[in-house]
């Protein structure tokens, strides 16, 4: 059976544009450089982890780091 993953939290740093999701499966990704409006839209919307899929992980203009 596949799990499903979902965001669980996030924290972004307006300075840097950093932004670092986490999963419930414990590991987490840090993209950058992510616009304020972005993360503001990411606050806004319901779910989450369809954003971040939508959004960020197939966006050329982000970096994509995994965070172990």
């Amino acid at each position: 059976m596949l799990k499903t993953i979902i965001v669980t939290s996030w924290k972004y740093n307006t300075t840097s544009k950093y932004l670092k999701i986490f999963y419930n499966n414990g590991s987490g990704e840090l993209y950058y450089p992510v616009p304020e409006f972005i993360y503001n839209n990411l606050l806004r919307c319901n779910d989450k982890t369809a954003f971040v899929q939508k959004y960020l992980e197939y966006d050329l203009h982000f970096t994509r780091l995994t965070i172990l």
